[in-house]
């Protein structure tokens, strides 16, 4: 699967629109939660997120938008 980096704000817009809610900050990461509570995402703070963390995201989260892919 080919992804690309994705600005910091948009991956945090979609986990919240996608009913994910920030559990805490720690060092230099956000890490999210799932609604159920479940699931765990940590997502580094910098401008734009990686490809490996955009993948991840895209695998949890199937409805990712098709400009991520």
């Amino acid at each position: 699967m080919m992804v690309k980096e994705v600005k910091l704000r948009d991956v945090e817009r979609f986990l919240e629109s996608s009913g994910w809610h920030l559990a805490r900050t720690t060092g230099g990461h956000n890490v999210w939660k799932s609604p159920d509570g479940i699931q765990t995402l940590a997502i580094p703070r910098h401008g734009t997120v990686t490809k490996g963390v955009v993948r991840q995201v895209v695998r949890i989260l199937p409805g990712a938008p098709d400009g991520w892919k």
